[in-house]
């Protein structure tokens, strides 16, 4: 598996060698041939200005004069700086000053080749698994640092924060390492117990909406090690006042809009047929019901796009006759088309679609004629006078494709986001609404929705909506 990093055989240390012992000089050739860079060094002044210099990964010293001294200064220097000591197991002043500083190593100067280089072997395998865990905590932290959102390590063991990245300290109050981790204290004792327990198997929890510092946050608690948990949170406070404000429009659109509206329409059905009106008034009310008619379309096209943005909808998918679906969307634009003097053509692989075709396909049958009197209205709008509208349609084993096409051209200007809310170009009453609905629809019945376009092609808007399963 490819990896930036270098492989283990392919990692070369640098040392540097100081002493009088024969044994370290016989190293030496062997270690160049296996790629490793070695400083030889005569005496304790030219060792620590070496060391100082190159930062070697393992120090040797066999049996040099003022060891210890030397040392000393190395680790003023370095304060983990490794080394191997190789020692006169037999003049044991020589060595006992030694003992007293911390991960150093030793070797009798009377160790055979094999064993000295066997060591620098192992030790090489720990620096590089070392280096690795290091340059891993590295990037950890990189990555903790760079999240736009609090993030926390946490400890139930000392009841403390371990690390917590730049937007923590940011975006929450002042905190203290050694005190309790903030949302804590925010949480009940019961699902703190839940969140923070210790598992065999590391375990994730979620908690939505959770109030804390005056603001809500959508938390994440992971536990990354035994006794230590990642905390993320999330400021949902603005979203979820979106969701609200959506909730209050729903109601109002639901009972202070659509209701008296329908019984504007029953009412003015009423008169059309049982009032006995002279025509002239038989035609106002039939304008007022098929305009009331128009409002409770337009007011269930908001709420379903209100519904589709917040994944309440709980769409009534059936299999059903596509082209139906989109005669009943072109009989919408009956009077766009004719003041535009537009042609409609409707083609199935290439073919004239005869009336009785049908092309079954999966999905709620409202939403799909909406996605396509949208689709339709928009391709009308944009496409010249006395000019042609084509619907062409294929289908495979698992989708059926629509492609609308008119030879009107989508502004460069708004191309990136045409599928995007209030997304609109040069129409007076435009709402930006129309493509944005479509692609929702496309994507909530589990199809899609793209475009092409050019000057000299025109506009093609492809819809994919699944087939029924066997």
């Amino acid at each position: 598996m490819p990896n930036s990093r270098l492989s283990d055989e392919h990692v070369k240390l640098n040392f540097l060698i100081t002493g009088k012992n024969p044994l370290i000089h016989t190293i030496v050739p062997v270690l160049h041939d296996l790629g490793h860079e070695v400083s030889i060094t005569r005496s304790p002044r030219e060792t620590l200005f070496t060391y100082a210099s190159q930062q070697p990964d393992l120090l040797i010293i066999a049996e040099q004069e003022d060891a210890t001294q030397t040392f000393a200064s190395i680790r003023e220097v370095n304060g983990e700086a490794p080394a191997l000591f190789i020692i006169d197991t037999s003049n044991p002043e020589s060595f006992e000053p030694l003992l007293d500083f911390q991960n150093v190593s030793f070797l009798p100067a009377s160790s055979s080749k094999e064993k000295l280089l066997g060591f620098i072997e192992n030790f090489r395998t720990q620096h590089i698994r070392q280096k690795k865990h290091e340059d891993d905590a590295k990037l950890y932290g990189l990555i903790l640092q760079s999240l736009p959102f609090p993030a926390l390590l946490v400890s139930t063991r000392t009841q403390g924060t371990i690390l917590a990245n730049k937007a923590a300290h940011d975006q929450l109050p002042a905190f203290e390492y050694n005190q309790q981790p903030p949302f804590i204290s925010s949480l009940s004792d019961e699902v703190r117990r839940n969140l923070f327990s210790d598992l065999e198997s590391y375990h994730l929890h979620s908690l939505n909406s959770v109030n804390a510092y005056e603001r809500f946050w959508d938390l994440t608690v992971d536990q990354v090690a035994p006794s230590v948990f990642m905390l993320l949170a999330i400021d949902v406070t603005e979203q979820r006042q979106q969701m609200q404000l959506r909730e209050e429009m729903e109601r109002i659109a639901r009972h202070d809009l659509r209701s008296p509206t329908a019984n504007i329409v029953g009412m003015s059905r009423i008169l059309e047929t049982e009032a006995g009106l002279q025509d002239e008034f038989q035609q106002l009310a039939e304008i007022v019901r098929k305009t009331s008619e128009r409002m409770i379309r337009q007011i269930d096209t908001s709420l379903t796009l209100i519904r589709l943005e917040t994944g309440t909808l709980k769409a009534d998918a059936h299999p059903f006759n596509l082209y139906s679906a989109i005669s009943a969307a072109i009989g919408d634009l009956n009077q766009l088309v004719e003041d535009k003097g537009l042609e409609i053509v409707s083609q199935l692989d290439g073919d004239p679609i005869q009336e009785e075709c049908s092309i079954v396909c999966y999905g709620e049958v409202s939403l799909i004629i909406t996605m396509f009197s949208n689709l339709l209205k928009n391709a009308a709008e944009a496409a010249p006078e006395n000019s042609t509208i084509t619907i062409s349609i294929t289908e495979d084993s698992r989708f059926i494709t629509t492609k609308i096409h008119n030879m009107g051209e989508i502004p460069v200007s708004i191309r990136e986001t045409f599928f995007d809310r209030y997304a609109t170009y040069g129409k007076k009453h435009g709402t930006g609404l129309g493509t944005y609905s479509a692609r929702l629809i496309a994507s909530g019945s589990g199809g899609d929705i793209s475009f092409t376009t050019s000057k000299e092609k025109g506009t093609t808007l492809i819809t994919t909506i699944p087939k029924p399963s066997i």
